[in-house]
């Protein structure tokens, strides 16, 4: 298994699995798949948690902000109704991608 599918495994695992956005049966519950931020953003997420080195999860959400919430097309002129609504999978979950990241490169290195 490449790494980028390593990443994309842990993280189905560790968010996809419990997303409040899934039905009963275990499916994806947005309409389309670019519907859901993280489906959208996967690789560009996977290289900022990649990029920051650092113990607060404050440094991640920042460059997280800066580089893809701000091109996202759910954000109108500097404010996100989803994320102020609770509903952008990752911002509700982004700590749990960084973990799911972060014990795939402990895998890798190990």
């Amino acid at each position: 298994m490449n790494q980028a599918a390593a990443y994309e495994e842990a993280i189905r695992t560790k968010v996809c699995a419990h997303c409040i956005d899934r039905t009963g049966r275990g499916i994806c519950g947005t309409q389309q798949w670019e519907d859901c931020a993280l489906n959208r953003f996967m690789p560009e997420i996977v290289g900022i948690v990649n990029a920051v080195k650092s113990d607060s999860l404050h440094d991640y959400v920042h460059e997280l902000r800066s580089e893809i919430c701000v091109s996202c097309r759910d954000n109108q002129g500097g404010v996100c109704g989803l994320r102020n609504s609770l509903e952008c999978a990752v911002d509700r979950y982004f700590p749990l991608i960084v973990e799911a990241i972060d014990e795939v490169n402990h895998r890798v290195a190990a």
